[in-house]
């Protein structure tokens, strides 16, 4: 079994599991994964039958080129009823489905880690989650007060949307409590915009769900709160992707910025898009965060060494908070 700094991969499953999910003896824990992760979710399934004898691991079919298969997502979720820790250990994201909604409204512990890799669960285990928390919580606090966002980078990111009445959200690496659910590794404070508001260009400079590490930068106009006129080597990919699914799969459905600061840039956006300093921008469903565009896709672009203003007043320049 591959080691990681003195850490075998078993040390780090039981890390994350008791001390960012506080799974415990006589609880009930259960591990989703799919074929292309079924070796990771078997390891992280037999770390949990080593604190409770409650642990049960469970293969859903892989998804196809639209995505998760509405039969395989109502399948799912009759499984994740009653289970205390969920682990979501899948090709792509689970995150923003109704089944994950409801498993946490009944009060489970929920991690979902789409696309998660042995290296990146490795760095998952590193961080202090209670500083990432306590720099997350203050970041969704300033997010929740405010009215206006700009984004601006290098590559030509120049995007400004309203956030005045939404609610910030933070992804703090510590779910102990029933109904808390986030990303491994964490480390974020997020917003939707306000749909219909955000204008102006967005450049993706590193890397996009589904795609991951890009060639070039994505270039896509903002209009009325969708990307419009995406282009770069790698535009057909993603319009691909989201073309299936209406006019409302292009809508602008999530601002981030990342707070972990043992997370590294490695093309995998599940751990690009928490690295200390860098911005996130995502299209598609929001409801997560407010919104109503219920469409079953989120894909998410990590933008580095970004500058953000907030109501007018920078609080990251270029990569750096101030």
């Amino acid at each position: 079994m591959p080691e990681h700094k003195g850490m075998s991969l078993d040390q780090a499953a039981t890390k994350l599991l008791m001390g960012s999910l506080g799974l415990s003896q006589g609880e009930s824990c259960l591990v989703v994964c799919d074929p292309d992760r079924e070796n990771l979710g078997a390891t992280i399934f037999k770390a949990a039958l080593r604190i409770t004898s409650e642990a049960a691991l469970h293969v859903i079919q892989a998804p196809g080129p639209e995505g998760w298969h509405p039969n395989t997502l109502a399948r799912l979720e009759e499984k994740l009823q009653g289970y205390d820790v969920i682990l979501l250990i899948t090709s792509r994201s689970l995150s923003h489905t109704d089944a994950r909604r409801r498993a946490v409204r009944k009060g489970a512990r929920l991690a979902s880690m789409p696309g998660i890799t042995h290296e990146t669960l490795f760095r998952a285990a590193q961080p202090d989650y209670q500083k990432v928390s306590d720099r997350s919580r203050k970041l969704s606090d300033v997010l929740s007060a405010a009215n206006t966002v700009s984004v601006k980078t290098s590559p030509g990111t120049d995007v400004t949307f309203n956030v005045s009445g939404m609610k910030g959200r933070m992804d703090s690496g510590l779910y102990i409590r029933k109904g808390t659910w986030g990303n491994i590794p964490a480390g974020e404070a997020s917003i939707g915009p306000s749909e219909g508001t955000a204008e102006g260009c967005i450049v993706v400079d590193w890397s996009m769900s589904t795609i991951g590490r890009l060639i070039e930068p994505l270039h896509m106009d903002v209009k009325n709160g969708r990307a419009v006129n995406i282009r770069g080597r790698q535009a057909d990919m993603l319009i691909e992707r989201l073309k299936p699914f209406g006019g409302s799969a292009f809508t602008v459905a999530e601002f981030g910025l990342g707070t972990n600061d043992c997370a590294q840039l490695c093309g995998l956006t599940l751990e690009d898009e928490k690295v200390l300093g860098t911005a996130h921008l995502a299209l598609g469903n929001n409801v997560s965060f407010g919104g109503s565009t219920d469409v079953p896709i989120h894909l998410d672009g990590v933008l580095t060494e970004p500058t953000v203003l907030i109501d007018g007043r920078t609080i990251i320049k270029q990569g750096r908070f101030v």
